[in-house]
Order: C-alpha cells, then sequence, then structure tokens
C-alpha cells in the first residue's frame, strides 16, 4: 500500500491532495451534476443519469463513464466508452468505507481520481444504498 496522497471530507464536499484544497459542487435535481472545482476554476463537470448510479464526464478529449457494477453500488468501474479502464471497490460489509480499492487510469490526474472516489464515497454512504 502506498501513502497517502490525499483527505477526503465527505460532509463539506472537499478534499486536500498535494496540501491544495478542492471543492465539490452539486447541481440540478433529477438528474444531477457535480462540479469539481479548484478555487474559481472548473475542472471537470460529471452528470449523472436519472435515478441511476451512472455518471458521464467529458476529459482529456475522451468521454468517460463511471458506473454501479453491482446492484448496491459497492463497486463502479470507469469505462472508456465501452472499454473498462478502472474501478474503485468497497470494503467488507463491516469496513465498506476503511477497506475502499482504487484502480484507476494514470492519465487522469490525481484531482479527478479524487473527485471519482468522493463520488463513489457519496454513494455509499447515502441512506438509499
Amino acid at each position: 500500500m502506498g501513502a497517502p496522497i490525499g483527505t477526503i471530507n465527505d460532509t463539506r464536499s472537499t478534499f486536500e491532495l498535494n496540501s491544495q484544497s478542492f471543492g465539490i459542487t452539486r447541481s440540478g435535481f433529477l438528474a444531477p451534476q457535480r462540479h469539481l472545482k479548484f478555487g474559481d476554476t472548473l475542472i471537470v463537470t460529471a452528470s449523472r443519469k436519472p435515478f441511476l448510479n451512472h455518471y458521464t464526464f467529458p476529459f482529456g478529449g475522451k468521454e468517460w463513464t463511471f458506473k454501479a457494477m453491482v446492484l448496491l453500488a459497492t463497486k463502479f468501474g470507469l469505462f472508456e466508452n465501452e472499454t473498462q479502464r478502472g474501478t474503485i471497490s468497497a470494503g467488507p460489509v463491516i469496513k465498506r468505507l476503511s477497506g475502499i480499492t482504487a484502480e484507476l487510469p494514470d492519465e487522469l490526474p490525481h484531482d479527478v481520481q479524487m473527485f471519482l472516489l468522493s463520488i463513489f464515497i457519496s454513494q455509499l454512504t447515502t441512506p438509499s444504498n
């Protein structure tokens, strides 16, 4: 296991990465969007399909999809077009949050990877999940 590179504060919708603070805002109701910002600069927006654990976002000239792979949304896959490029999985039931593992492509910068991890944690901690 490598050294931590950041800390997520899910209750404040922020994370620290390399001593810099990033914010995540939400907009919309039926098809909500999450926006990753560094200060006032928008980095990426992930759009959720209504009523599904399925997000899409453009980044680096590519269209990405981040979606639940199992019914309880304890494992998400990251896809570029139809090709799976990564996963984020929860730990066992008694340690869902402390046992999270993530394998994401290096071409996505760490701030975008932390953004996806934050979305995943938010899905895990939402009462309906």
